[in-house]
């Protein structure tokens, strides 16, 4: 397995960045340049719309407001981040005032067929309508707080619906105007598969940085290129970086170079730049020369820049991780100077020590936790999630964390026994049924032959599920599906089908319930079909 590659899958809705050991000397110093004001933090409150999210569009439609709709879960580390951030920022609340805005938590009735609706996935997720319910733009998670605001302003000035903006990107973008570029360069792409068309190129994303007269919109459209690029070229495998092919100079190395000399595109280009690090450097528009300087610069700035103010916590100790990613796709599994060992843990102690909201924690531990287990300091990161269990709102989301760190370690009983707890500790209807499917599918991956547990936990599992809790929706319908297969399989050459028997009887009662004609009945009857 690649080590550093699983590790970025696990964290994918987070960001990070950094240098190699050459210059590493200096690791611990902060940019001056063009340093940002810290957002004002407010007591102030974003008022949500007291209703259900069908009354708020209903209300949002006669009033003639846009709508800012948020989606998310309270377990979810970089919700967390976005609730005690940005909703949190004066300005932020202030922006919201000519919006009818719906909080829409995934464990609420229905959350799921609503999440079905909108097309939405991952948490979290933020999507702007104009007032009848149009879908304008998704706004990123992972930028600089202060653009949160200048996204939500834009949208607002000018309600262009992102899908025509698409649409006049393909065909006719001399019809783009300035203020679309920046839309689009703040677009949400990697949480909406609909965004663009099938086959779209990912050069659709350098055209649009070519045509920008924005500087960091280009940059953000150039960046988004690559991260395009790199999901192109991918393999099935997901191991880019094992086998790169010599690269050969297409003017990329100076593109991001010129983002990487300027604090403020780096900063624009944040997210991409400390997040997509191995996917990036893994492509072959880079000559090897040229990598090889990248890595160092990319390293060099990311670090230097870390401590930001504009920076939450967690984005901030992000920046060390394309020092780590690089150091570890050039070194194989060489261990970290000791340098740079003490530098890495004073940070992240310092980190977790200025944060002290148990609901804030969520995020810069999970953070931290990444950050650990990417350095190979698996200790460190098993003492970090120990001591959060009894700080954290949403402790069984550690559990998870720690099973998952078992698991990297060939610890097989205690990832089993993590995974059984974090079950046993989830609230919420779709919580629930998500970590109890996640126990399921750890004891079929690690202990297959304890059948009695695994037919006794689904059994157990599938008893919870309730009518009126979107089963056959969104996220939920997801994970039954992924859970069905994998039964199915587990099960497969065994004398006896007591289970999936079990399994298709729940699933027909259920079928049996919903309307007809909809997308829940056909997702119903997919499970009992396959």
């Amino acid at each position: 397995m690649n080590t550093s590659r699983s590790l970025a899958v696990l964290f994918l809705l987070f960001l990070a960045a950094c240098d190699s050991a050459d210059n590493a000397a200096d690791i611990s110093a902060d940019s001056s340049a063009d340093k940002v004001q810290e957002p004002i933090l407010s007591a102030a409150k974003i008022h949500w719309f007291d209703g259900s999210v069908e009354q708020g569009f209903e209300f949002a439609k006669a009033e003639n407001k846009p709508v800012y709709l948020y989606w998310g879960a309270v377990w979810c580390p970089p919700c967390q981040e976005i609730k005690n951030t940005v909703f949190k920022s004066k300005q932020f609340i202030t922006q919201t005032e000519p919006f009818v805005p719906i909080y829409l938590d995934g464990d609420m009735d229905h959350a799921q067929t609503w999440g079905d609706k909108f097309g939405v996935k991952g948490y979290p997720t933020m999507i702007v309508f104009n007032p009848d319910g149009e879908e304008v733009t998704r706004i990123p998670g992972g930028i600089e707080l202060s653009r949160y605001n200048s996204v939500l302003a834009l949208s607002l000035a000018q309600m262009r619906p992102t899908t025509m903006l698409v649409d006049l990107a393909i065909n006719n973008p001399d019809k783009l105007q300035p203020s679309d570029f920046v839309q689009l360069a703040y677009y949400s792409w990697g949480q909406d598969s609909n965004s663009l068309p099938e086959g779209a190129p990912a050069t659709l994303f350098s055209d649009l940085s070519d045509k920008s007269s924005d500087e960091e919109a280009s940059a953000r459209l150039y960046m988004e290129y690559l991260v395009a690029l790199s999901r192109e070229l991918e393999p099935n495998d997901s191991e880019l970086t094992l086998d790169r092919e010599a690269g050969i100079s297409t003017g990329a190395f100076e593109r991001v170079a010129a983002i990487l000399d300027s604090p403020k595109l780096t900063l624009a280009c944040w997210d991409s730049l400390a997040y997509y690090a191995e996917e990036i450097a893994a492509l072959t528009v880079f000559s090897d020369e040229e990598l090889v300087k990248l890595r160092g610069k990319w390293q060099a700035q990311l670090v230097a820049m870390r401590h930001q103010p504009s920076l939450s916590t967690a984005e901030q100790v992000a920046g060390w991780l394309p020092l780590l990613t690089f150091h570890f796709m050039e070194n194989g599994e060489a261990p970290l100077e000791d340098s740079i060992i003490t530098d890495l843990k004073d940070d992240l102690t310092r980190a977790d020590e200025k944060e002290s909201n148990s609901f804030a924690r969520q995020s810069v531990v999970n953070r931290i936790n990444h950050i650990y287990q990417s350095a190979r300091l698996y200790d460190e990161a098993h003492a970090l999630l120990l001591a959060e269990l009894d700080r954290s709102e949403s402790p069984y989301y550690f559990m998870s964390s720690l099973s998952s760190l078992a698991e990297e370690q060939e610890k097989t009983a205690e990832a089993v026994e993590w995974s059984r707890k974090a079950y046993e500790a989830s609230t919420g209807a779709a919580t629930r049924f998500q970590w109890g499917a996640s126990y399921i599918k750890t004891i079929i991956r690690l202990a297959p032959e304890n059948n009695d547990l695994i037919v006794k936990t689904s059994i157990d599992l599938f008893a919870e599920l309730k009518d009126g809790q979107s089963v056959f929706s969104g996220r939920n319908f997801r994970v039954l599906r992924s859970l069905s297969r994998q039964l199915s399989e587990w099960q497969d050459g065994k004398l006896e089908n007591t289970l999936i028997e079990t399994f298709h009887a729940r699933v027909q009662s259920m079928c049996e319930k919903q309307a007809p004609a909809t997308m829940e009945l056909t997702n119903c009857r997919s499970l009992l079909s396959s």
